[in-house]
């Protein structure tokens, strides 16, 4: 069973940080947020000032039927007679107008004993629950009107209405339903009025909220930015000790220990040569020891070689990589290389691809148990279609034991060089993942940016790295 691709764990990602686009992604999403709430609080402003509206027209019909109306509403004013005028000059005068287009009064009966429109005097219809409710609780009850009833045929000319009902009394306890017919209209400019007074102040207070929190978060995006700068220079100064402290150990090899066990080989190659026949057991136990000092100073040489690479810069990375994969020939894997396009690269990107291999290639030493390994460096496109940057590819594989990667992170595996370089990777924009099946190898992936125009296509052939040698 294959084990999925998995970025290693336990590391903090360091993501580079744009500030203008940190800001603009934050002003974009404000913006989102204010618009929707704006359209929210219109939206319930809105109803808010229908309701408003309403209330005030159920008000106008009570004051209409108490001080207007209810001073000349006696039994009398409910059959033809001088009352009945009298009603009907009143209601006349001063109710009806703009605000109310009709007035009806109906009695317990569903008839209507009163209307400014004489036709519908004397019908009777059913009334609804909420018109009995009002006639025997006195409340007022407000909806729009029904223009398809047949009770409302007369009011379609004035268009959308809204009626309210309100049940009065006679002086004589005659309970009756006082109803006015105001248009909808004036219902609709009350609303408008009263939500063109309170939304303005309400959408400034957003926007003035939106504007101020924009120098605060371009004040936020700044600190972030030094932050992570901050970090990642504290980063490059660990890797930078890291290197002066392998430089000065490999030095301190090169020109101490390794040079002084070479001597050492020859002398007693020498000496094996002179004492060869006088003594030959005592000879050849000198050769032998000599031909293990050499071996020896083979693998102090090739962990020099992997401590710091000699002239990376200077002698090109594809060179470097051979080198480096030379420790591995030397115990013995059968090792194959195979690096294109390494030309043209940068400093940082050319240490940083070396730091990659080198980590892996201490990796198989310590861990594997392989018995062969490849080491490949390519080009490969974006996928995009934007052709100005290629993906430099390392891969870096072994047939050794493995690991299962659900056993945990790199650290608790011992391979903290690993985080620290997976941190490095990501802030130059790369990935850095690892392939591990039991049993089956390791594959180490490293994936950088690099500029197309630099994509010089210089190769290496694939081949055997020689042994090294004294």
């Amino acid at each position: 069973m294959t084990e999925r691709s998995q970025a290693l764990a336990g590391t903090e990602r360091l993501r580079p940080v744009s500030v203008p686009k940190a800001v603009a992604t934050f002003l974009l999403a404000g913006l989102i947020v204010l618009t929707t709430v704006g359209v929210m609080l219109a939206l319930a402003e809105r109803r808010s000032a229908t309701a408003e509206a309403i209330r005030d027209a159920r008000t106008v019909t009570n004051l209409e039927a108490a001080d207007v109306v209810g001073p000349v509403l006696r039994d009398e004013a409910l059959v033809p007679g001088a009352a009945y005028e009298e009603l009907d000059r009143v209601i006349r005068d001063r109710v009806l107008g703009s605000h109310i287009v009709r007035v009806k009064i109906w009695d317990a009966t569903g008839r209507i004993v009163y209307s400014d429109d004489a036709a519908l005097v004397g019908l009777r219809f059913s009334l609804g629950a909420d018109e009995l409710t009002a006639l025997r609780s006195g409340r007022t009850t407000a909806e729009v009107t029904d223009l398809s009833g047949a009770e409302n045929r007369d009011e379609r000319s004035f268009g959308k209405l809204l009626q309210v009902y309100l049940g009065v009394k006679t002086p004589t306890g005659t309970r009756l339903l006082f109803e006015t017919y105001q248009p909808y209209q004036v219902i609709t400019d009350a609303s408008r009025r009263m939500l063109g007074t309170s939304l303005p102040v309400l959408l400034s207070g957003l926007v003035l909220l939106y504007l101020v929190q924009a120098p605060l978060a371009y004040r936020m995006a700044r600190r972030l930015k030094r932050s992570q700068d901050e970090r990642e220079a504290l980063l490059l100064a660990s890797l930078a000790a890291s290197d002066r402290e392998r430089v000065t150990i490999a030095a301190d090899l090169h020109d101490g220990v390794v040079q002084g066990l070479a001597g050492a080989s020859f002398s007693l190659a020498a000496g094996a040569e002179r004492a060869r026949r006088f003594d030959p057991t005592g000879a050849d136990t000198m050769a032998v020891t000599a031909a293990d000092l050499r071996r020896w100073v083979r693998e102090l040489r090739s962990l020099v070689v992997t401590i710091t690479p000699p002239a990376l810069h200077a002698q090109g990375l594809a060179a470097a990589l051979v080198d480096l994969v030379a420790t591995l020939e030397v115990r013995g894997l059968s090792v194959t290389v195979d690096v294109n396009g390494t030309e043209g690269l940068d400093q940082s990107t050319e240490t940083l691809v070396y730091r990659a291999a080198q980590e892996a290639v201490r990796n198989i030493v310590r861990h594997a148990d392989a018995g062969t390994a490849t080491l490949s460096v390519a080009r490969s496109g974006t996928g995009g279609s934007d052709r100005r940057e290629e993906l430099l590819v390392l891969r870096v594989r072994d047939d050794g034991r493995g690991f299962d990667a659900t056993e945990g992170s790199a650290r608790r595996r011992g391979s903290v060089g690993l985080e620290l370089l997976n941190a490095l990777v990501t802030s130059h924009r790369g990935t850095l993942t690892v392939e591990a099946t039991p049993g089956q190898g390791t594959e180490l992936v490293l994936r950088l940016p690099v500029a197309a125009e630099n994509a010089s296509r210089v190769a290496v052939a694939p081949t055997p790295v020689p042994e090294a040698s004294l």
